[in-house]
């Protein structure tokens, strides 16, 4: 049945550029032969028939005035589903480059806006199953419910899985971004009466008034964000895009150093993150910079909507690329990061996208393209499947996917645990990072970061 698209999940379709295609890139590293049949008879079952939006395609209002409505336009999985002898010789290099072909067009706009393609010949008998589906339709987090739906027995509840991974969809009524600003802001009035409350205990008028410092902050960063420092990863946009990713370290790893800081596994990352740019960008005079960073507003321990969507906000964090010490990058993001939850930044900036998702692409473009000209890069992070999983028998060894970036931006960093296990996905303009050979030094500094995380 045909319908109108939320406004978010407008805007995201709206953000759609030659130079930034709005796609969502994935891949399962599968350790050996993936049956085709099975993949499209599974894609069938658990997507097609669960997902209204896997068999719809958006189309656009007259006059170009949101929102989008989605109609009706059933699947031809020979061609959404299709099998694909990886170029020779078939390593890691092959599927990069193939990835960033993908990266480089649009996903047929004359068909529902997603595709997956089994690539044979991936390290011998091996196969990489590469997922695209553009953000309008899906978010990280439902992304990853879509791989868990893939699989043949997915971790359980029981096992840590959260319930948006591991649940089957939930079918909603109404507008959701209606639903989750009614739900949100309640909350959060609620945490900050309770601070307010709070205010004559010891330490809460600290705790009070530097909440009232972070909310002041905020308020004046999403609405005048200034320009990010002028850098080399400013510049002239093109259509060639590049796909990389990191090698694998070990989350436990990466919890212990986290631990010492009194830190996240995100800050830790984002402080490896800061300390590659800083080394690409030549050193000791690097200036501070900032990062758009989509933050989930999904429940995690509720089903995901049939309707999957978009249910997250942006931050824009700074990231101390001009600290050279490894250990205070970290001390420096934690403070950055604990001071943005203290805020409602990642709520105002969904209500902001949501509303212009209902009026001209023009002006969502104009309100992310500010956001995006206050920051260098797209950081985002997604907790992955706690288990290792496996389609049609076949051990899924590892997981990887990519953020679209937005508006000017030249360079996304992808988060991404799995089975114990952490990679970074890079995308990348090679244009503006100065060709493969500028991408690949880049990734190099982000493996030495995250090697140097043992020592820490």
């Amino acid at each position: 049945m045909d319908r109108w698209a939320s406004g978010i999940d407008t805007a995201w379709l709206q953000l759609e550029q030659p130079t930034n295609r709005m796609v969502v890139h994935g891949v399962l590293f599968c350790d050996g032969p993936v049956d085709v049949a099975t993949v499209r008879n599974r894609v069938a079952q658990r997507w097609v028939a669960a997902y209204p939006g896997f068999r719809q395609r958006p189309t656009w209002p007259a006059g170009g005035l949101g929102p989008v409505r989605w109609v009706d336009h059933e699947p031809d999985l020979e061609r959404h589903v299709d099998t694909v002898a990886l170029a020779a010789p078939g390593d890691d290099a092959a599927l990069a480059r193939h990835v960033g072909e993908l990266m480089s067009g649009p996903l047929p706009d004359d068909r529902p806006w997603w595709a997956i393609h089994v690539l044979t010949g991936w390290e011998g008998d091996g196969t990489a199953v590469v997922v695209s589906i553009h953000h309008g339709l899906a978010d990280g987090v439902a992304l990853n419910h879509l791989f868990h739906a893939l699989a043949d027995e997915a971790p359980g509840t029981d096992e840590g899985t959260p319930v948006a991974y591991a649940a089957p969809p939930k079918r909603r009524r109404g507008a959701r971004d209606v639903r989750l600003v009614r739900r949100e802001i309640p909350q959060r009035l609620r945490r900050l009466t309770r601070t307010v409350a709070g205010s004559s205990r010891p330490g809460g008028a600290e705790e009070l008034a530097a909440t009232g410092r972070a909310i002041g902050r905020s308020t004046a960063l999403i609405a005048r964000p200034p320009s990010d420092a002028e850098t080399a990863l400013q510049g002239e946009l093109g259509t060639e895009k590049a796909a990389r990713w990191t090698a694998a370290v070990d989350l436990s790893d990466v919890k212990r150093v986290g631990k010492e800081h009194d830190a996240s596994v995100n800050d830790v990352l984002c402080a490896a993150i800061a300390g590659a740019l800083r080394e690409y960008l030549g050193g000791d005079e690097v200036p501070r910079l900032r990062a758009v960073m989509p933050t989930n507003l999904r429940r995690l321990d509720r089903p995901v909507s049939h309707w999957l969507g978009n249910e997250f906000g942006l931050v824009l964090p700074t990231i101390p690329t001009d600290e050279p010490d490894p250990a205070r990058r970290i001390d420096r993001v934690h403070r950055t990061m604990s001071e943005i939850k203290r805020t409602n930044q990642a709520l105002a900036t969904f209500i902001g996208i949501a509303a212009a998702g209902h009026g001209r692409s023009a002006w969502t473009q104009a309100l992310v393209g500010r956001y995006a000209e206050a920051a260098t890069l797209i950081i985002t992070n997604v907790p992955g499947p706690v288990r290792e999983l496996s389609i049609a028998g076949t051990r899924v060894r590892d997981l990887l996917f990519w953020v679209p970036c937005s508006g000017h931006l030249a360079l996304g960093v992808s988060i991404l645990s799995y089975a114990g296990r952490v990679r970074l996905g890079v995308a990348a303009d090679t244009g503006v990072l100065g060709g493969e050979q500028g991408v690949d030094r880049f990734v190099a500094a982000l493996d030495r970061e995250l090697t140097r995380l043992s020592s820490l």
